[in-house]
């Protein structure tokens, strides 16, 4: 079997080089119009909302920030799942988009929303946008 590639590869050597190179020309072609990405992005975009509320329990802090931040930011364009943590001081909402989302759009979305953070107790600092 390896014997009679051989031989026809020798035989039709001039067959063989023209296809190698017909597939070379056509591999370099198709890679200039290829999108190279160094490092690609695996992970689904995502955008954090962080809202200090210094002095408030955990409990004070999810009922009277944490949910207000929700309630603002739902229905944002393709917000696919939103997830949020409250801690002595601190509340944290985090949304992830679906694949695909251009981040610069979903954060313009998100901070429009933040415009009405006037709705937050005086106890708390104005929410702040991460990632």
């Amino acid at each position: 079997m390896m014997r009679q590639i051989v031989e026809s590869s020798l035989r039709l050597r001039v067959l063989l080089i023209a296809a190698a190179a017909v597939i070379m020309v056509v591999g370099v072609g198709e890679l200039r119009k290829m999108p190279v990405d160094v490092l690609p992005e695996f992970a689904p975009p995502y955008v954090e909302i962080q809202t200090e509320a210094l002095g408030l329990s955990a409990n004070e802090v999810e009922d009277l920030v944490t949910l207000n931040v929700e309630e603002m930011v739902a229905g944002v364009p393709w917000l696919q799942t939103m997830r949020s943590r409250s801690v002595p001081g601190l509340s944290s909402v985090v949304m992830i988009f679906q694949p695909g989302t251009d981040l610069m759009r979903a954060r313009q979305m998100v901070q429009e929303r933040l415009t009405l953070a006037y709705a937050l107790p005086n106890a708390s600092k104005p929410p702040v946008m991460d990632q």
